[in-house]
């Protein structure tokens, strides 16, 4: 009995004595577990804490800028006035690489396989809808501005060299809203403003044309700019009226002892469909106020679809009286055109345009092209893909065919012939 006690009391013991390094161990294993939670525990409180700290950052940077743009928002409300500029640079090859370098028949993309810088312009404004009195600035620099400055009779001085240079004024007028209860809704133009003619137009900050070359009628059909007084008068929300006299075509300073009627009627019967008759009528020949020269245009635009924009311009022109080189003098001038356009946005970035012309210079009076002295028919077609990179950045590529019943295109060896292909790549930035 005593044996058997003493062997359970020996277990024990032995069973004890292994119990406590492992006691020990366990001990020492918990805290360790705990001092490495405690690490865990600072690390993501850190962790978080620079998390913080750097939302809280960018959470203060967003709402400084947010205060600076209302800031800026509210000097524009107060003064009223509007800043925009916007640069357009191009590349532009001829397949026929002419000789003297130059796309014929062309407005503004005159130089062959060359890098350019098209156009760059500044557009200050002021509208405001509380008040009657605001203006427009638009200047316009690089090589469309040399070429509306050639076209603009800036002085009756000969020494002038105001159209020499690569910068224009495109625009500079006042509008007035007359304040009379019988025509609170006439308001009044009047300085130098961009013509009511044509489809297509100047390029603005606001609105560009679907192709980045012009057509015929735009630049050899119509005006560019006028000076003058111009009045407009909406008539119902289905018409609107435009109706003033100015110098002429292109004239800040007359050219005659006449003046010209400029106009245009509007007229939107539904929300997929408007169009808008304009044209001018009045003396253009220097020196000669006998005279006349009468052109109008008319634009349809049809909507059928949000994607789907379809354009159809009509243009007619004549002229009497003409005074030619030798004091000779031609009974009449005769030049129209008819002008298709099918704009479709593929998607919220991207867009595709086509357009198709005809138009007849029956006695090269427009075109005054050398090789086509009896007058002559052009016709073109152009694809262009347009791509908004990003806000404010505007990509296009085009393709350009134009042909002649003349041979008035040239090639590389001096030799004319009746066509000629072109392949244009541009970069407009807005802001």
């Amino acid at each position: 009995m005593r044996k058997t006690k003493r062997l359970g009391w020996a277990i024990l013991v032995a069973l004890a004595a292994g119990a406590v390094p492992r006691m020990g161990l366990a001990a020492s294993d918990a805290a360790l577990e705990e001092r490495v939670r405690a690490l865990e525990k600072k690390l993501d409180a850190e962790q978080k804490g620079a998390a913080t700290e750097s939302q809280s950052v960018r959470q203060r940077v967003e709402a400084i800028e947010t205060q600076v743009k209302a800031e800026e928002q509210s000097i524009a409300d107060k003064l009223g006035i509007t800043f925009h500029a916007f640069v357009d640079t191009l590349v532009l090859y001829n397949t026929n690489s002419p000789a003297n370098r130059t796309n014929q028949l062309r407005v503004f993309d005159v130089d062959s396989n060359s890098f350019e810088l098209q156009q760059a312009n500044i557009n200050i404004s002021r509208k405001k809808e509380d008040e009657n009195l605001g203006f427009v600035i638009n200047v316009d620099f690089g090589k469309e501005a040399e070429i509306l400055g050639n076209a603009t009779h800036w002085s009756n001085n000969p020494n002038s060299t105001e159209s020499t240079n690569s910068v224009e004024l495109r625009e500079a007028y006042l509008t007035y809203k007359l304040p009379f209860s019988f025509l609170d809704n006439v308001t009044l133009k009047g300085g130098k403003f961009v013509t009511l003619l044509g489809a297509e137009i100047i390029n603005n900050y606001d609105n560009f044309n679907y192709n980045i070359s012009r057509s015929f009628s735009f630049g050899f059909g119509i005006p560019f700019t006028h000076t003058g007084l111009m009045a407009n008068m909406p008539i119902g929300s289905m018409v609107s009226v435009d109706a003033g006299v100015v110098n002429g075509w292109d004239n800040p300073t007359d050219n005659n002892n006449g003046k010209t009627f400029l106009g245009g009627v509007g007229f939107t019967p539904v929300d997929w469909y408007n169009f808008y008759i304009s044209g001018t009528y009045g003396p253009e020949q220097t020196d000669n106020g006998h005279s006349k020269r009468g052109v109008f245009t008319w634009v349809n635009t049809l909507k059928p679809l949000d994607a789907l924009t379809v354009v159809a311009e009509a243009t007619y022109g004549n002229e009497s009286d003409l005074t030619l080189p030798g004091n000779l003098t031609r009974q009449d001038a005769l030049w129209y055109g008819g002008c298709g356009y099918v704009v479709y946005k593929i998607t919220d970035r991207l867009q595709a345009a086509f357009r198709a012309e005809v138009f007849e210079d029956a006695d090269n009076v427009r075109f005054n092209a050398p090789q086509a002295a009896s007058g002559s028919t052009a016709w073109e077609m152009t694809p262009t893909l347009s791509y908004q990179v990003t806000q404010g950045l505007l990509w296009r590529g085009e393709y350009r065919h134009d042909n002649s019943n003349a041979k008035v295109f040239q090639t590389s060896s001096g030799n004319f012939v009746s066509g000629q292909d072109t392949i244009t790549s541009e970069l407009i930035y807005v802001f």
